[in-house]
């Protein structure tokens, strides 16, 4: 099936290091475009008759780019992926054989490196449901960094909510699953994902932003996704932050035993992640 690459990017500083990863792939022949949608001052959009910029003029949000992107796309088969994620060799097979398997909606996998500690900790708590140790299998939602999306369920769900600054992925996802779209996680498509939330302030404010935003796609989407009645209580989700921290923590070390014997330091890391988005979540979007 022939793809179309589209990649959000505001002035990434890896953003020649992701499309060269895409370029060495495995049936790159197939890959009809590869959209860059945003900025690029820095001038690293490598020189390519694959790959082009889209430039927006001024900075929009990810949701605006990936609609941009989507309209532009010639494809049958459109590939997001964000211009901070290093896609593993086999990456792009492996989202091919995904949808040759019956699967309209995939999402790949992120796996459990960072640059430092706060990064580590960060991919470990924020994407524990998506690391390459999961198997694969039906999902309520996907992330956008690292997603396979056929052009008939966009045509059926729409684009992306751009009117949310954060969490548009969950919400899209979930709306594709009401069209009748399961989204599917394939751990086989990996990326790496060379984030910037390297220090605890950085963690700290992504996360609870994430909190916030979700909670108001989850209150939104409440019966798909079911949604606990605590989310109805914003000043409740403060004071039992650490409880449900510790909770979604434990949850992890259930599920990935392996990753968290190998990675049992980040553990306090995971925990502030979990915090930090039940706090975000309990009030406004910085966190405070």
């Amino acid at each position: 099936m022939r793809v179309s690459v589209i990649i959000p990017s505001l002035n990434s500083p890896l953003l020649d290091q992701v499309v060269a990863a895409v370029l060495s792939q495995e049936g790159a022949a197939d890959v009809a475009e590869i959209l860059v949608v945003g900025k690029d001052e820095p001038g690293l959009m490598p020189a390519s008759t694959v790959a082009r910029l889209v430039d927006t003029g001024q900075p929009v949000n990810s949701a605006i780019a990936r609609n941009r992107g989507t309209g532009e796309a010639t494809a049958p088969l459109l590939l997001f992926l964000d211009s901070d994620c290093i896609p593993q060799p086999g990456w792009l097979r492996a989202h091919q054989a995904a949808h040759a398997a019956g699967h309209p909606v995939v999402g790949g996998s992120v796996l459990a490196k960072g640059t430092n500690y706060w990064s580590l900790g960060y991919n470990l708590g924020m994407f524990q449901e998506y690391l390459p140790t999961r198997p694969a299998g039906p999902r309520a939602i996907l992330p956008t960094l690292n997603l396979s999306v056929e052009r008939q369920v966009i045509d059926a769900a729409g684009g992306l909510d751009e009117t949310l600054a954060r969490s548009h992925d969950m919400e899209w996802t979930a709306r594709m699953r009401r069209a009748g779209f399961q989204p599917y996680f394939w751990p086989d498509a990996a990326v790496e994902h060379r984030h910037t939330r390297d220090t605890l302030r950085a963690m700290w404010r992504d996360c609870a932003r994430s909190g916030h935003y979700s909670r108001q796609v989850r209150l939104r989407h409440a019966e798909l996704l079911g949604t606990p009645r605590l989310l109805r209580h914003p000043s409740l989700l403060r004071l039992l932050s650490p409880a449900i921290a510790a909770v979604a923590t434990a949850r992890i070390i259930i599920q990935q035993p392996a990753v968290l014997r190998r990675h049992f330091g980040s553990l306090p890391a995971i925990f502030l992640t979990k915090m930090a988005w039940a706090w975000g979540a309990g009030g406004d979007e910085s966190g405070g």
